[in-house]
């Protein structure tokens, strides 16, 4: 078979099994389990961004979520800063009637490919999004956050953490090195005071870092400005010593095992 028609096939199995995903998550949830994963975002949200408004209070406050699923988080930031300036960015399976923000906020894109940006805003976030996305796909999902603005709130899946369709789930370093090669500098801002914030669910507690320009790291407040990383200092790891065991025993077991344990604990929730 000739190089070029290899390549062709290659493409077309890889795009069947993106859409495979896409329809399965399309009817991955039932409402139970939609309202239960909404409920845990919005607790989460609602600390993470109270933690942040020194960052936004002093602007017009805007947000872009990438990967938003349902729009919780866009709808707690359009809450606590009484802003309308919302986009949420995801997947055209997202279910438009369970949407939690407008659906002309709602912008269908699939996150696998380049997205350039039409406007900046005033704050870019990805949440637990990065890990179901291919590993080839990692360089195009910080492309589009960091074209859409010069703060980005990022977290994503570390290695052992499991959960349906993990993909990609990396160590911190790996997404700052990213963030780096486009001229960001990781703020730890988040992860040292909410670490042992129960309503802030573990992955967002213990993942979440404020990613900044350079050229705007002199305008961050006093108070997120002293969490600047210096370069070549690694980011600490603020995980309690069980969700660390939780990790390194999941990053032991076969792929196939840990989806099926995800599984599991998805249907238990919607009972």
């Amino acid at each position: 078979m000739k190089p070029g028609a290899e390549r062709t096939k290659g493409v077309l199995r890889r795009a069947a099994r993106l859409q495979m995903v896409e329809c399965e998550m399309a009817g991955l949830y039932d409402t139970r389990y939609y309202r239960s994963i909404s409920s845990g975002s919005r607790r989460s949200a609602v600390s993470v961004f109270n933690h942040l408004a020194p960052l936004l209070e002093d602007g017009e406050a805007s947000l872009v979520d990438v990967g938003c699923g349902s729009g919780a988080w866009a709808a707690v930031f359009a809450e606590r800063f009484a802003t309308k300036d919302i986009r949420g960015i995801d997947g055209d399976y997202v279910d438009r009637a369970r949407l939690e923000i407008a659906e002309d906020a709602f912008q269908a894109h699939d996150l696998t490919r380049p997205l350039k940006a039409d406007r900046r805003f005033a704050l870019a976030s990805s949440l637990e999004v990065a890990e179901h996305l291919p590993e080839a796909s990692a360089p195009i999902l910080i492309d589009t956050l960091s074209g859409f603005s010069d703060r980005v709130l990022f977290s994503a899946a570390v290695p052992g953490q499991g959960g349906e369709y993990h993909v990609n789930e990396q160590p911190l370093e790996y997404w700052r090195a990213l963030f780096r090669a486009r001229g960001f500098t990781a703020v730890d801002c988040i992860r040292p005071v909410l670490r042992k914030d129960r309503s802030v669910a573990p992955w967002y507690r213990y993942n979440s870092i404020l990613y900044v320009r350079d050229d705007a790291v002199a305008t961050l407040p006093a108070s997120l400005g002293r969490h600047v990383v210096p370069e070549g200092t690694p980011l600490p790891n603020y995980a309690s010593a069980w969700w660390r065991l939780r990790c390194a025993i999941l990053s032991l077991l076969p792929a196939s095992v840990v989806q099926e344990l995800a599984r599991l604990k998805r249907r238990s929730l919607s009972l």
